[in-house]
């Protein structure tokens, strides 16, 4: 709660835009958290300092509903199906910063061969994309980093099928599109009642 007194604090004295869009984040994780629940105890969850400190390492301000989510979820499975990567996490594979790193490196390798079928620049280029997870079928996705962090677009890459596809939803709107069967998901016949879970890999 604390970390909601604080940015309202500095958003009503100056920036009251900033305000309805930091309510709109906050409606958002609400709708995400009343869908699937997340853990009473979540895992490998940091602090808002060691958070600041991982944004001046990737030197972009992330996205405060995507924050909201690592500090609410933790690591885990989300809704059976999607791996968001956590900037606290132990695993190489599931941390935000060596994700980054290994995606965004692949994929530019890959578009010097085959351009066409990478569109988009990748972080840390300008309005680069920046992967935040990945899911149980190989397919990635990103931010498009234009604009404000709050506005970010997703984009998904479907890598063994119809390639890049961007939504005009942020984070958290994606993911609730997704499980109210508003937006196509990357996986045939998906979601079913089973997926509208939460797994902890604290409980692995």
């Amino acid at each position: 709660m604390a970390i909601h007194a604080e940015f309202e604090i500095n958003v009503n004295c100056r920036h009251p835009v900033t305000l309805n869009i930091m309510r709109l984040t906050s409606m958002s994780i609400e709708q995400l958290k009343a869908l699937v629940a997340p853990p009473d105890t979540p895992s490998e969850v940091g602090t808002l300092s060691q958070w600041r400190d991982i944004e001046r390492s990737l030197g972009v301000k992330l996205p405060t509903d995507y924050r909201e989510f690592v500090f609410a979820y933790g690591s885990g499975l989300f809704a059976g199906f999607y791996r968001v990567y956590n900037p606290f996490a132990s695993s190489q594979h599931s941390a935000l910063f060596s994700s980054v790193t290994r995606v965004c490196k692949y994929n530019r390798e890959s578009q010097q061969k085959f351009p066409g079928r990478f569109p988009f620049p990748y972080y840390p280029e300008k309005t680069g994309l920046l992967p935040w997870g990945n899911d149980e079928n190989g397919n990635d996705y990103f931010w498009q980093t234009s604009g404000p962090p709050d506005a970010w677009h997703v984009v998904e890459d479907e890598n063994r099928g119809n390639g890049i596809k961007s939504h005009a939803f942020t984070f958290t709107e994606f993911l609730i599109s997704i499980l109210n069967n508003e937006t196509e998901p990357l996986a045939g016949g998906y979601p079913t009642e089973e997926d509208y879970v939460f797994e902890s890999w604290a409980d692995s």
